[in-house]
């Protein structure tokens, strides 16, 4: 059997869905609480978990990890998923139904609180990387075209103003 690139992005999208269900659990939580403290602590140590501002950087960290986990996602599905009419819809229902199973699946695991709001949030971070593909296609194929966009004919140019 080849394993062909398209098998390979298939592959990488369902270990990335792992990796987004691993981050349900009560072990990665810790780890990424281990994380924040050391990392909080290297840039910003004279802050403390009783400041405030520790408060909110712990909470920009904890959505960002959402945005990130599922911007991924997106970009993954976008190459593996073909051109067709539907694709932006089918990421888009990809990331909500992960999204929503790695939530419930929080359920299952001590000091993990599912929410609606980090759905949301996973569905926003599904959206920029749907949004940062098509930026990305539509600048590559600006460069490879020399940045020249073909004229729209006349017969076009009169059809598209009439609507």
């Amino acid at each position: 059997m080849v394993f062909s690139r398209r098998n390979a992005r298939v592959l990488a999208v369902i270990a990335w869905i792992g990796v987004i269900f691993f981050s349900s659990t009560s072990l990665a939580s810790q780890w990424c609480e281990q994380g924040f403290s050391w990392l909080s602590s290297l840039l910003f140590g004279h802050l403390g978990p009783t400041d405030p501002s520790y408060g909110i950087l712990h909470l920009l960290a904890d959505k960002g990890v959402h945005v990130s986990l599922f911007l991924i996602l997106a970009m993954l599905l976008c190459m593996t998923i073909p051109q067709i009419r539907w694709k932006a819809a089918i990421v888009l229902g990809c990331g909500a139904l992960v999204g929503s199973c790695s939530e419930f699946l929080q359920r299952f695991f001590p000091g993990r609180d599912p929410a609606i709001r980090d759905v949301l949030i996973n569905i926003g971070g599904t959206a920029a990387g749907l949004a940062l593909h098509f930026a990305i296609v539509h600048f590559r194929d600006d460069r490879t075209s020399g940045g020249v966009l073909p004229r729209a004919t006349e017969a076009e140019t009169v059809s598209t103003s009439k609507h």
